[in-house]
């Protein structure tokens, strides 16, 4: 780019440039690939005369290519944890919010594996699943009178679909770790539920910190 007087006089020219950099800011965390496509940067034009009309493009720079992110994590080596809190009397639900009298909660772990990773890494895991209309920190069940609520081994819900709440852990030097969850069920409306099986589904999904 600059000033060539073979420009006014029609003949070729070189072109010199050199020296540009660019910078790639990822401003939102991924695991996987991503393929950017190609995008134009910037256009360059000749002139013959300052104010002519940029209309002439000598060259454009464009860029693209694929953004990669080793580092990936299995959940329970990528099969189903299943809770079962076991025979429950209908009668007992009957305070919207809160679990059944004389029930306790059910704790599960939940082994991580990551891969990808050279050392200790701060992680976190949330709850992604469908909450209950009346009871929002619940899971929704396929009975509408009943929910289940997960927290953490302190005691802390884990709101479904809530990004901020989370569970925070930490892999070891193999990138794996153990986390400890616990579930109950709760009444969702304060009516007694129609007795039978229940069944909430939900995913857990791990961030990097």
């Amino acid at each position: 780019m600059g000033y060539d007087e073979n420009v006014k006089a029609g003949q070729p020219f070189y072109v010199r440039d050199s020296n540009l950099e660019f910078q790639l800011k990822i401003v939102k965390p991924f695991v996987g690939t991503v393929n950017i496509s190609p995008k134009t940067m910037f256009n360059v034009y000749v002139m013959t005369a300052a104010g002519d009309p940029l209309t002439d493009v000598v060259y454009s720079i464009l860029y693209s290519g694929t953004v990669t992110v080793p580092q990936s994590c299995e959940i329970n080596a990528g099969q189903t944890i299943l809770v079962n809190f076991g025979a429950l009397y209908s009668g007992n639900f009957n305070h919207a919010g809160q679990k059944p009298e004389g029930v306790r909660a059910k704790k599960f772990s939940v082994p991580v594996k990551c891969s990808g990773l050279d050392s200790q890494v701060n992680l976190t895991m949330r709850l992604i699943a469908t909450p209950d209309s009346h009871v929002p920190q619940a899971i929704a069940s396929d009975n509408a009178d009943v929910g289940v609520v997960v927290e953490t081994d302190e005691g802390n819900a884990l709101i479904p679909n809530d990004v901020q709440s989370v569970a925070p852990f930490i892999t070891d030097s193999a990138g794996r770790a153990n986390i400890t969850l616990q579930a109950y069920p709760v009444s969702t409306t304060g009516e007694t539920p129609a007795e039978g099986a229940f069944t909430a589904l939900a995913s857990l999904r791990v961030d990097f910190d």
